[in-house]
């Protein structure tokens, strides 16, 4: 009775939300290749680049040149991988940056074909009703796979027929729905989990991470390691970047933030060695005129439960560094694509077949 009830609602809810799932497996699978697409289609980030110091305060020099510092919110710095910087400006504006800090393009938000892609697999192009549509389906998404797997078990000798259906009958596509799914079902729940995170990031993290950021030893690690630097000068970009990677060894840098009317501190973001977050989860705080280091932030000493978060965006985007997992994740991507068409095909056949 339990079993049956638990299929029935794995079954409905399944077909309720396997066109969204199909949906967000196809776009997410594509933005996994993001950063190789723009590489293809810009001729600017077809270059060879090595994002030294003296590079990336050029860059920064030119970002601060070419717009108003209350008007910049970030920049992601051009990579080895990557050279282009994606700057993130005022009211969803944004501005790709070549090598030498010229502006290769500006556009607002999803104008570019990559970034309607995103906004459509996160927001599905309704902005903050879309988050929460997407990251309530993904919640119920998660609870649907566990029904799954509970439902699988009595059936697991049949596994043994493979993932691929034979033929479009019912029964074939039942079959390799079940065992297609029980095979992804630990990556698909990993997706599920970081895409709820990053659909309610400010939820999250007051729920996991308040608690600890209010203690006084968090506080107290974020004037450890400081150098005793100041004086005219020494708060400009290239000093600045010189000092962070001084105090964070073997780190390199992935973003800033400018001085404005809102911060008197250049911010500089840093992966450390060991670290999955190519964003820069490290930072120094860096006074702009007196050059006073005021604070720095290593990610590295934080809780486990703030590291793990920190690694979700990595393992839910493919931006580990890794190209294995690029393709790993893409795999999955598809996997899903097909255990939702599978399921959907097989309700709409048993539905045609009772009519």
């Amino acid at each position: 009775m339990i079993l049956k009830l638990i299929r029935t609602l794995h079954a409905w809810g399944g077909v309720t939300l396997a066109l969204l799932l199909l949906l967000s497996s196809v776009t997410g699978t594509l933005l996994i290749w993001k950063e190789d697409y723009v590489k293809l289609v810009t001729p600017a980030a077809q270059v060879d680049f090595i994002p030294t110091p003296a590079a990336l305060a050029r860059i920064a020099d030119a970002v601060e040149a070419g717009f108003e510092n209350n008007d910049i919110l970030n920049i992601q710095f051009a990579t080895a991988e990557f050279p282009l910087t994606k700057v993130t400006l005022y009211d969803t504006n944004y501005a790709y940056l070549d090598i030498q800090g010229n502006v290769v393009d500006e556009w607002h938000m999803n104008e570019r074909f990559e970034e309607w892609l995103y906004d459509l697999h996160h927001r599905l192009l309704l902005d903050d009703l879309g988050l929460t549509i997407t990251g309530l389906a993904a919640i119920t998404l998660i609870i649907l796979v566990l029904l799954g797997v509970i439902s699988f078990v009595p059936l697991r000798r049949q596994f043994a027929r493979g993932i691929v259906p034979k033929s479009v009958k019912r029964l074939e596509l039942v079959t390799s729905h079940r065992n297609l799914g029980i095979l992804i079902a630990w990556p698909l729940l990993l997706t599920l989990i970081t895409g709820v995170i990053l659909a309610f990031p400010f939820q999250a993290e007051e729920l996991l991470l308040e608690e600890h950021r209010r203690s006084e030893e968090y506080s107290d690690n974020m004037v450890v390691g400081l150098d005793d630097i100041t004086g005219e000068g020494t708060g400009d970009w290239l000093p600045a970047m010189e000092r962070t990677l001084a105090v964070f060894p073997d780190a390199v840098i992935r973003g800033a933030s400018v001085p404005s009317g809102f911060s008197i501190h250049r911010i500089l973001a840093v992966q450390q060695p060991g670290q999955w977050n190519r964003n820069g989860t490290s930072m120094t705080y860096i006074d702009e005129e007196a050059g006073y280091m005021d604070l720095r932030i290593d990610s590295s000493t934080f809780p486990l439960v703030e590291r793990v978060y920190n690694a979700g965006y990595p393992l839910h985007t493919g931006k580990t560094g890794s190209l294995l997992y690029k393709l790993f994740l893409s795999l999955c991507g598809f996997g899903v694509a097909c255990l939702s068409s599978f399921g959907l095909v097989s309700f709409i056949k048993s539905k045609l077949k009772r009519a």
